[in-house]
């Protein structure tokens, strides 16, 4: 970007400030004008709104105590037949006066209209126009029955004799039966005289306040009108010309807020042309942090999609190394994250080193690296970068004392053809989560099957999901004996795929998909229910149920667990759980949780597949585990292999220090079931006593084995 000065600076920056200047200038003129015009427009409708709200506030008060008093019983009683003046006068004069809300009690006969009795201002009242004016009490008698909402009591404004006044009426009726009246009408009133207008001037702050008689047609006036709805007087008043006033001094103010103005926008002129200066210098940094990764220094996601979009444009070949690294995570919860990022920087600095030939090395974001290779020989370089990858992480990493070790798992993707970099970008992740779970520490190059794999994962799991809601899960079971006697101990439940469904998939399979779809949890509980439906009917023997790691992440799972359990009878001390080693160890500290609430409940814990993952005594320890399962690849060459004989040994010997029970899995003929038992192991489990079996074919085992027990004297009996 070139400089911007001399010519430029003026057109970009000088004369956008000078017509900025104007503008303010323009638009100061343009802001006091129209804030003296909306002044006065606030001013007047200020003016009517609370006038109109005063007004109806003394209205309101009058009608609120006429339709009181109209219903007490006391009213009632002094107000039939000969109206008792006396108690009138001594019960309402005290509010007689100019700050109540009434000055004037009269008390109407409403068969005649004629009024009997009437008292305001020191003074009885004789003439109905002194509180009527030139209306009649009928002409009120009938609205006074049609408003039932307010009980027959209406209100309003009236010009009497005495002058403009708010009056408001009511049938006088008891307070025992509201249906029972007297024939009177309690009528109160207020006269709008001059100190009542002049209090509410004060009050309001309002200027020439009057009433007068009939419509007026001005802006500054207020109708008010009678019981019946008819306009009858008009409070008038008279704005204050606010705008005036409001902008009298901001004027010569104004010039000099629009003076300062100016100089700022001088001093602006200035700071702007040094910013842009700097700006421009520091354009080169701000672009290359944009698109660089502030840890390692290597190019981002951004730089790394650039360049392939660029060699996508230009139509050449290019290939990408994706590298996730393999026990970063462990790394970072031992040492904590400020080495963690001290050995990213480590492997960062190594990749350049690594990949002479690549056109960049690019850090995506946490622990994963992606190296970019050009031209046609760019798959075999990628490969070649894979392997001394991997090869340099095989040798651990000294952080300042610390040793760490991590490996890398790398999937490679070589365009072919119309391949866009998202879609390269989505097939390198593949093939490097090919790799890791092919066995970590591997190089795996993308293939158009791993997408028919995984679309047929997906059909998989659809199917899955039609199992689950109409629960058509096959189940099997397994016997477990007793090492010494051969008798059935237990058997654990084994789910099978349907033998309805058009397809055939394997256990191992149609799990794995279960957990990374979701379905685990729904699958599980449906084998646990299905296992606990058949185990119901075999008191007595143990019910082992495989369940998955990713089951333990549920906060539902132990009381859904128990609740089944429950449901079907099965008492929680014949139930073991079992999981495997290589499942348990991406979350420790929650897999001890849910196994202690799983063993304070009676349920015991098994350790499945011993030997296979990455066992140790403190591993062991760390779960207490009820049961170990020794796997049958270990179990298959104890008869071959010492070092296989002596894990079994170790085995039990650490089993007995922890109170667990072994069992050993895949026993296939009685030499090796001999050996197991005199090694020490409480349980076997394989083919040389019982395949996996039908529901069925287990209770005739069970029942079988019942009959060989019986002493004949008893079947013969």
């Amino acid at each position: 970007m070139r400089s911007i000065t001399g010519w430029r600076f003026l057109v970009y920056i000088a004369l956008p400030l000078v017509l900025a200047s104007l503008g303010a200038i323009n638009l100061s003129y343009e802001l006091l004008r129209q804030v003296e015009s909306s002044s006065d427009v606030v001013e007047h409708q200020r003016n009517r709104s609370v006038l109109n709200e005063a007004v109806s506030a003394a209205e309101a008060d009058v009608l609120r105590i006429v339709s009181e008093n109209a219903m007490l019983e006391e009213t009632f009683h002094h107000s039939s037949g000969q109206v008792n003046a006396q108690w009138f006068k001594q019960t309402f004069s005290s509010n007689l006066s100019m700050g109540s809300a009434y000055d004037t009690i009269a008390v109407f006969d409403l068969p005649t209209g004629n009024m009997v009795y009437g008292f305001g201002q020191g003074a009885a009242l004789k003439l109905e126009s002194d509180v009527l004016g030139e209306h009649s009490l009928g002409s009120f008698a009938t609205m006074m029955k049609l408003d039932t909402a307010r009980r027959g009591a209406i209100s309003g404004f009236l010009n009497t004799t005495r002058g403009p006044s708010v009056v408001a009426m009511a049938p006088i009726h008891s307070n025992a039966d509201a249906r029972v009246g007297n024939g009177r009408v309690l009528l109160l009133s207020k006269h709008l005289d001059a100190r009542w207008l002049d209090s509410l001037q004060r009050q309001l702050l309002i200027n020439g306040l009057d009433i007068v008689g009939g419509d007026d047609t001005r802006d500054t006036s207020l109708d008010l009108k009678s019981p019946d709805g008819r306009p009858v007087l008009s409070l008038v008043w008279r704005d204050r010309e606010l705008g005036n006033i409001v902008t009298a001094s901001s004027w010569s103010k104004a010039g000099i807020v629009l003076g300062f103005l100016i100089l700022v926008m001088t001093g602006i002129a200035f700071v702007c042309w040094t910013l842009v200066r700097q700006l421009v210098d520091d354009e080169g940094k701000a672009k290359h942090n944009a698109l660089h990764d502030h840890l390692t220094g290597l190019p981002n996601r951004m730089a790394l999609m650039e360049a392939m979009a660029a060699l996508e444009k230009q139509n050449k070949p290019y290939a990408l190394a994706f590298a996730d690294l393999d026990g970063f995570k462990e790394v970072n919860d031992s040492y904590g994250h400020e080495y963690g990022d001290r050995l990213l920087y480590m492997i960062g600095k190594g990749l350049r080193e690594l990949a002479p030939e690549a056109l960049m090395c690019a850090r995506l974001g946490g622990d994963e690296f992606v190296a970019l290779f050009a031209g046609r020989t760019s798959p075999d370089l990628s490969r070649a970068f894979a392997s001394r990858l991997i090869g340099m992480l095989k040798h651990p990493f000294d952080l300042e004392g610390r040793i760490a070790s991590v490996g890398a798992s790398v999937g490679i993707a070589v365009r072919g053809g119309g391949e866009d970099a998202l879609e390269m970008m989505r097939r390198a992740d593949i093939a490097m989560y090919k790799a890791k779970t092919g066995g970590k520490n591997r190089h795996c190059t993308f293939d158009d099957s791993f997408d028919a794999e995984r679309n047929e994962n997906l059909s998989i799991a659809t199917e899955l999901k039609a199992i689950l809601a109409s629960r058509n899960l096959d189940i099997m079971f397994q016997p477990v004996v007793n090492a010494r006697t051969g008798e059935i101990t237990g058997v654990e439940s084994l789910a099978r795929w349907p033998s309805t469904s058009l397809r055939k998939v394997s256990a191992d399979k149609f799990i794995g998909i279960a957990e990374n779809s979701g379905l685990i949890d729904n699958l599980g509980e449906l084998i646990l229910e299905k296992a606990c439906v058949h185990a119901a009917q075999w008191p007595g023997i143990r019910l082992a149920v495989n369940i998955s790691a990713v089951q333990l992440n549920n906060p539902a799972f132990v009381r859904r667990s128990l609740e089944v359990l429950d449901k079907y009878g099965i008492e929680h001390n014949r139930v073991e759980f079992e999981i495997t080693e290589t499942s348990l160890i991406n979350d420790t500290e929650r897999a001890k949780q849910v196994f202690k609430e799983l063993q304070d409940a009676g349920i015991k814990v098994a350790l499945d597949d011993f030997g296979t993952g990455f066992s140790s005594i403190g591993y062991l320890r760390t779960f207490h585990f009820d049961r170990i399962k020794i796997d049958k690849s270990i179990v298959g060459k104890v008869l071959t292999s010492a070092s296989e004989l002596a894990i079994v040994q170790g085995t039990l010997l650490v089993a007995r220090g922890l109170s667990a029970e072994v069992t050993a899995e895949g026993v296939e003929d009685a030499e090796q079931a001999s050996v197991l038992r005199l090694a020490g192991c409480t349980e076997l489990q394989g083919y040389h006593y019982h395949k996996p079996m039908v529901p069925s074919a287990v209770t005739d085992v069970l029942r079988k084995s019942a009959i060989a027990k019986t002493p004949r004297s008893q079947i013969v009996a």
